[in-house]
């Protein structure tokens, strides 16, 4: 649907959930943020939910997944490449673990 639609809304219609915005990303990126990219062929495999809490706190962290199971995310603005498992993940793998990474850090559990 984001991809026919170009975003998804909420299913009372009442905010977008999702949007595909234009490149390039930086323009959309928070000042003052850490890009992250998460690969598989990175050499720095970390536990994200360390990762994230030694975050420095004065920092937005922005997260680059890309949406393959296998490749390299090639992008000149990611700031660091980590892994963050010994095996190629999904998508939609590492994005669940970024939000428990995150729910963690900010006791939302």
């Amino acid at each position: 649907e984001l991809l026919r639609k170009f975003s998804i809304k909420s299913k009372g219609g009442h905010g977008k959930l999702l949007r595909l915005i234009q490149n390039p990303v930086t323009d959309h990126s928070p000042i003052n943020s850490c890009k992250v990219g998460l690969s598989f062929s990175s050499q720095k495999t970390v536990q994200l939910r360390d990762y994230v809490s030694d975050a420095n706190c004065n920092e937005n962290l922005v997260f680059v997944v890309g949406a393959m199971a296998h490749g390299k995310i090639d992008a000149d603005y990611i700031d660091d490449l980590i892994s963050v498992s010994g095996y190629p993940l999904s998508a939609g793998t590492c994005l669940r673990r970024i939000c428990i990474a995150l729910e963690r850090n900010l006791k939302i559990q």
